[in-house]
Order: C-alpha cells, then structure tokens, then sequence
C-alpha cells in the first residue's frame, strides 16, 4: 500500500455524501451547507468510527498489490452472515479474500448484486475517484480475529468483494485501487 496523497476527514465526508446523493438522487449535487463531519455522524454513523477525528491520519492511498486488498477485514452483519458470505469458522473469516471465496462457492453473485461486478468485469468501473473506498485502522476485536488484517474496509464491500471475486476467479488482471485511509 503506498500513499497517494494527504487527506482529511472533511475531505472524507464530502467525498462520501456527494457519492451517497448520486447513488440515490437524479437531482444536482451541491455541497452541503452545514458541516460535512457532522452530517455524516449524523446520517450514516456506521461509516464512522468513535475515534474519526481532526487529529486521526487521513490520506489517500493506492492498495497496490492483491495482499493489500485481500487482506481487508469485511463487514459482519446479519446479511452478510445470511447469504453465507461471513461465516465464523477459524481465524481470518473476515478477511476480503475469504469472503470471495465464500461468495464463490455461494453462487452470490449469479443471485444478487450483480451490477458491480458486470461493471468490474467488462471494465467500465475503476476504483479509484468518485469511485474509491475507505479504509481505517481495524480495530483490536477485529485484528483478534483476522489476525492478518490491519484494516478494515470501511465503505465500498459492493464494489471490492466482486473485483476480488474477479480476481480470484481470474477473469480480470489486478489494477491498483484507491482508498481514503484513516489510520489511529
């Protein structure tokens, strides 16, 4: 993983907002008038931790080797221990590589959410930009039980869990991915 660049939570939840209202709105995207942090910690809370704030480390980076992306920690969650894609059994059940696999083996993708990966699959969508993830330092629960993680993926498992998909089935070449990192 290298550092592309510097970053700030402000600059994180811009980000975040203007890609939440694109997602869900055909209406124009102004910024916000009120205060971008506070907004997010209001209205998408998950996608902050406690310790987000004007003096944790923000940068962007480049996960440039598929270690670095598979080595992400994944969402647990009721969905994500439904449709089997989480499941509890040994160290490193969380980890992104392992969660492809279990989707693989699933047929998760022939079933559902399958818009990222055909985008991913024919090239039409890079993560990177408007397109990026985030990331931040996984918490001491978290690397407990994926003791070979050291972050967690904090917003983007629809676009990252079908590229490594894509990976691990071979049916694309690795090309870097860019993340907001925020790190304690």
């Amino acid at each position: 993983m290298r550092v592309v660049g510097k970053s700030s939570i402000e600059e994180y939840a811009r980000w975040y907002l203007q890609r939440d209202r694109r997602k869900h709105t055909t209406l124009s995207i102004d910024d916000d008038a009120s205060d971008p942090v506070e907004t997010m910690r209001r209205e998408h809370n998950g996608k902050m931790r406690d310790w987000f704030s004007a003096s944790t480390r923000w940068d962007i980076v480049a996960l440039d080797t598929v270690g670095d992306l598979g080595n992400l920690v994944f969402l647990e969650c009721d969905w994500t221990t439904a449709e089997r894609l989480v499941i509890h059994d040994g160290p490193n059940y969380r980890l992104l590589s392992r969660v492809a696999m279990n989707a693989i083996s699933e047929n998760y993708f022939e079933r559902k959410h399958r818009a990222y990966y055909d985008e991913l699959a024919n090239g039409s969508l890079r993560i990177e930009g408007e397109n990026r993830v985030a990331i931040c330092s996984a918490e001491a629960s978290e690397v407990g039980s994926n003791p070979a993680a050291q972050y967690y993926l904090l917003d983007g498992v629809g676009r990252c869990l079908p590229y490594m998909v894509l990976l691990t089935e071979r049916a694309r070449e690795f090309a870097p991915i860019e993340a907001f990192r925020a790190t304690r």
